[in-house]
């Protein structure tokens, strides 16, 4: 299997550019075949590495990442977009990196649209993610053939640390959550009624405290990922619908 190395992705094909935002433990690579697809759309695609990510030590996301930081990456995206005489038309994140997502949308209200995947803003149990960081450390531990010793210490950091990583995930999606009224761009919401990470009733209560118009997706046989598991066909459909015919009207 070849492994893609994690990076800022920027495709330059139009004045119109969607900003994508990963996932936590993910990165742009998360979006690589529907970066693709919406390029073919003509439109510009910028999707930034959040800070921690795609590194090969695991708990970087823990010491050199945080809900701050990453903040200031999606601000840093935005304006990187302006500066180069473009026009942010929508954005778009992924679990961690939707909540991230809808507060650019609350404060950004020039951007014309945007929308989220497997959002756990209204999601109050993260004992899977807990669960699934562990998983990451061992896969990329093994990838990069580190040591029973080193290995050992990365566990107990993580054990020391995640708990207020995640906590701190959970404020920040509380208070993106209590300041929705601010949106008023058209919305994409999609999620995996499989969803193994964030149960897809947080999707429906966040339809409902959106007072904007709402393109609401649940894929059935889907899980968390649902940009690279079985649901991305006809996500990508329904992005691509979506962006090119449902905002900015």
């Amino acid at each position: 299997m070849v492994l893609v190395p994690p990076k800022t992705l920027f495709i330059d094909q139009g004045p119109q550019t969607i900003v994508f935002l990963h996932s936590y433990t993910g990165s742009p690579n998360d979006f690589r075949p529907t970066i693709r697809q919406v390029a073919k759309a003509n439109f510009s695609v910028y999707a930034p590495l959040f800070r921690g990510h795609g590194t090969n030590n695991p708990t970087d996301i823990l010491t050199k990442g945080n809900v701050s930081a990453w903040w200031q990456d999606t601000q840093a995206a935005i304006e990187f977009i302006q500066q180069q005489n473009k026009q942010v038309w929508a954005i778009f994140g992924l679990s961690l990196g939707s909540i991230f997502a809808m507060k650019a949308l609350e404060l950004y209200p020039q951007i014309v649209g945007g929308g989220v995947l497997g959002s756990p803003l209204f999601s109050h149990e993260f004992t899977n993610v807990r669960a699934g960081f562990f998983d990451y450390v061992r896969i990329i531990d093994q990838h990069q053939k580190v040591g029973m010793a080193q290995h050992a210490s990365h566990k107990r950091l993580v054990e020391e640390r995640l708990n207020p990583a995640l906590d701190s995930i959970a404020q920040a999606a509380n208070e993106v959550s209590q300041n929705l009224h601010l949106v008023k761009q058209p919305i994409f919401i999609g999620h995996g009624a499989q969803d193994e990470m964030v149960d897809y009733q947080a999707a429906e209560q966040l339809r409902k405290h959106l007072t904007t118009t709402v393109d609401f997706h649940l894929y059935p046989q889907a899980g968390h990922v649902i940009t690279v598991n079985a649901a991305r066909p006809q996500l990508e459909k329904d992005l691509l619908q979506f962006i090119t015919t449902k905002i900015g009207v």
